[in-house]
């Protein structure tokens, strides 16, 4: 299969952290760049677009290579949005859902589970229409009430004890269930023809995994319809992202081989109109 995820041009640059001083280790610099509130700059085809604020405690996307990507998905309208009222799930600092507003979003809901999200309501971007709501998944959203939902879920699956849902951790580790409860929840929120837009990684080592995702898809949505709007070897996208010689040798290090590698796509499912 050939690789259809270039790098996007898209830069997210906080103005006060140095990231020459984070941690090598993932986990340890989600938890560094989520130590404090920060403003940070959205750039897009080297043009600012807008500020935004990552509270304390908050995953800070300023290095998300899925991130960056899902904005440009938005930006460059690949992802049309214009006129839909939008999800924006797992929201974090909101810059997702920010971007869908410069679209011409009619309504975004930003939500999370992550209660220091609050304040994305004070965003000068942010309409009377607009709303921001704390959950788990889309639990308290009505009904076939929305067009589309976008979603970057974690990667990392937590199994032993419980998610800390109010500090980065919720931006970074999910439940072994997450993939089928947007499903189901995406699937009831979504009107009859909407879209839900999310990223998966697939371990190449168990691709049954994506049989598994499509099994459970296939429940509510349109199959014929599922859309591959990126994907790509993680290794390959990853070091493609990385600027420094060190960055690239811990990426080959890391995932080198078929056991620690993945396959990570954007996938565009529609529901039933019938």
């Amino acid at each position: 299969m050939t690789q259809s995820w270039s790098k996007p041009p898209v830069s997210i640059l906080s103005r006060t952290q140095d990231h020459a001083y984070l941690p090598s280790d993932y986990v340890l610099k989600q938890k560094a760049l989520s130590s404090k509130t920060v403003t940070v700059d959205l750039q897009w085809q080297d043009k600012k677009q807008f500020a935004f604020t990552v509270n304390e405690h908050v995953f800070n996307p300023s290095q998300s290579i899925v991130g960056q990507k899902l904005v440009d998905l938005v930006l460059s309208e690949k992802v049309q949005v214009a006129d839909k009222r939008v999800i924006d799930l797992g929201c974090g600092s909101g810059v997702v859902g920010l971007c869908a507003i410069t679209r011409q979003a009619k309504k975004v809901l930003f939500t999370d589970i992550n209660p220091h999200i609050d304040g994305i309501q004070n965003h000068p971007l942010f309409r009377t229409c607009d709303e921001w709501q704390v959950q788990d998944v889309l639990a308290d959203v009505p009904d076939s009430s929305y067009d589309i939902v976008l979603v970057a879920p974690p990667a990392m699956v937590m199994e032993g004890r419980q998610i800390a849902s109010d500090t980065f951790e919720s931006g970074i580790f999910r439940p072994s269930n997450l993939y089928d409860k947007i499903l189901a929840d995406s699937g009831r929120v979504l009107k009859p023809g909407g879209r839900l837009v999310i990223w998966l990684r697939i371990p190449l080592a168990s691709f049954q995994t994506f049989i598994e995702f499509l099994t459970v898809a296939a429940g509510k949505f349109d199959m014929a319809s599922a859309t591959l709007l990126a994907h790509g070897i993680e290794s390959s996208i990853c070091m493609d992202h990385e600027k420094s010689l060190m960055g690239r040798w811990m990426y080959k290090f890391q995932k080198g081989g078929l056991s620690n590698d993945g396959m990570w796509m954007f996938l565009s499912l529609t529901t039933r109109t019938s």
